[in-house]
C-alpha cells in the first residue's frame, strides 16, 4: 500500500511539470527502478541505480546540437577523479560532460540513460588513457548508439549494481 502511495505521489508531483518528455521519462524510470528517492516540483532523483551514483530527471528541455539537435533533461553521475590535464579535452568534447573536481564526480546530461552511459564510458576511457579525447571521438560513440538502433529506453541499461555489491 505504501509503494502505491509513493508511486501516486510521484506522478502527482510531475503533473505540474512544464515539459512532457521529462514527465514521461520519470514515469518510465519509476516503472523500471521504483519510486524516486527524492521528488520535487522540478526534479526527480534516484540514488545508486544502474551503476550510477545518482540519476536526476529535471523539468527542463535543453536544446543541444551535438552531434545532432536534440533536447537534454536526464543527468547521470558517477564518482571519478579527473586529473586536471583532462579537463580541457573533456570540456571541448561535449557540453554534456559536467565535471565537479571538488567532489570527484562526473555527470553526463543527455536525453537517455544509454546516452549518459556512452558519455561516461567515454570519460572513463579518456581518463584511463585508453583513447585520446576529442569531439570527433565522443560524437562517433553517440552516433553509433543511434546508428545501431540500440534502444534508448531505460530497459537497455540493466541494473547490475546488485551483482557488483555481492
Amino acid at each position: 500500500m505504501l509503494i502505491k502511495h509513493i508511486l501516486r505521489e510521484s506522478k502527482n508531483l510531475t503533473l505540474d511539470w512544464r515539459n512532457d518528455e521529462p514527465r514521461k521519462f520519470v514515469a518510465s524510470l519509476t516503472k523500471k527502478l521504483g519510486a524516486p528517492d527524492e521528488i520535487t516540483e522540478n526534479r526527480a532523483v534516484w540514488y545508486d541505480k544502474d551503476g550510477f551514483k545518482r540519476i536526476e530527471v529535471m523539468d527542463e528541455y535543453i536544446l543541444h546540437c551535438c552531434p545532432e539537435p536534440h533536447y537534454d533533461f536526464v543527468y547521470s553521475t558517477i564518482d571519478l577523479h579527473v586529473p586536471k590535464k583532462f579537463v580541457r579535452v573533456l570540456a571541448d568534447s561535449s557540453e554534456s560532460i559536467l565535471l565537479d573536481l571538488l567532489k570527484n564526480e562526473v555527470t553526463a546530461r543527455c536525453a537517455t540513460l544509454s546516452a549518459n552511459a556512452v558519455t561516461l564510458n567515454y570519460v572513463l576511457d579518456v581518463v584511463s588513457e585508453r583513447v585520446k579525447g576529442s569531439k570527433a571521438e565522443y560524437e562517433s560513440r553517440i552516433k553509433k548508439l543511434y546508428k545501431n538502433k540500440l534502444d534508448p529506453d531505460p530497459d537497455w541499461w540493466p541494473d547490475v549494481t546488485k551483482e557488483i555489491r555481492k
